[in-house]
């Protein structure tokens, strides 16, 4: 199968060529600013629609897998144009091209899409952000569905992993802070299903192989809160858990709100993919061995 990745460059990206190659797809690496090694590369800037459809004619690829996107929660609340433009309008674009070319789309989305309110959150769960980042990337699943002739939506939750070594995610950082014993504060109180990039990629392209259309949750198997999930890192990786110290969301110093509880329910996504969403335990476990096979 031929498939174009993009945000080729980033966690799942990354992870996502990787696999992918490894299992005999050819791969077109979609990517804009950071350098990349593997795939045929096409830099192209999203927010110019005519460059990436542009892309998208010439490689005519069978499936297009949509991981790019500004997820910097805070960039997107202090730019919301640059925000929906990026996340929302070249996902149209995108959606737009792949119907035309009869290109199947997968789109990834995010648990922000939610308030929060109450978690555990099935497919069919009224959508509502609280803040630009799931405003943009609901935006992106509304012209994904409006627009894409055969699609899936999936929506994912807090990504961790190796693969991205110009910006740290929540695991990484918060093993570089322990690696220093210093303390280390945690919020406690936000709840979300963790995933591991290597987890997720691995149902993303079962996902496209297999075509599975509609809005699919494809997350890690559990809802935890940020401090729990420090804690079972830190045991994971050998680290006094008591470097951590539980604090409020409200002593955060973020500039846009989060949802206190953005779980995803995966139920769905065990009935129909042979790659099931892993526990916490499981992540951790492959996370470490990762590590250490680096």
């Amino acid at each position: 199968m031929k498939l174009l990745i993009t945000g080729a460059t980033g966690l799942l990206g990354s992870k996502l060529v990787e696999d992918a190659l490894a299992n005999g797809h050819d791969v077109i690496s979609l990517c804009n600013e950071h350098p990349i090694v593997r795939g045929d590369v096409l830099r192209v800037d999203l927010r110019r629609a005519e460059e990436v459809r542009k892309a998208l004619v010439k490689t005519k690829p069978d499936a297009v897998i949509h991981t790019a996107s500004i997820t910097d929660v805070d960039l997107c609340e202090r730019n919301p144009t640059l925000a929906m433009d990026t996340n929302g309008k070249a996902t149209g674009t995108i959606a737009q091209a792949c119907s035309e070319l009869n290109s199947f789309l997968v789109y990834v989305s995010t648990d922000y899409v939610f308030d929060g309110l109450t978690g555990s959150y099935k497919e069919e769960n009224r959508t509502n952000p609280i803040n630009v980042y799931g405003s943009s990337k609901l935006l992106g699943e509304q012209l994904t569905s409006n627009l894409a002739r055969d699609s899936c939506i999936a929506r994912t939750s807090v990504i961790f992993g190796w693969g991205r070594e110009y910006r740290p995610n929540f695991a990484t950082w918060l093993l570089g802070k322990l690696l220093t014993g210093q303390n280390v504060q945690i919020i406690n109180g936000q709840y979300a299903s963790p995933t591991l990039n290597t987890c997720l990629a691995r149902m993303l392209l079962e996902v496209t192989v297999k075509r599975i259309t509609g809005i699919l949750h494809v997350a890690g198997a559990e809802r935890v809160n940020r401090y729990e999930f420090a804690l079972r890192l830190a045991r994971e990786f050998g680290y006094d858990p008591k470097l951590l110290v539980p604090t409020t969301p409200d002593s955060s110093n973020w500039y846009a709100k989060r949802p206190n509880d953005s779980s995803l329910n995966v139920e769905k996504g065990i009935r129909l993919l042979n790659v099931k969403p892993c526990s916490v335990d499981e992540e951790l476990r492959a996370f470490k061995l990762e590590r250490e096979e680096k």
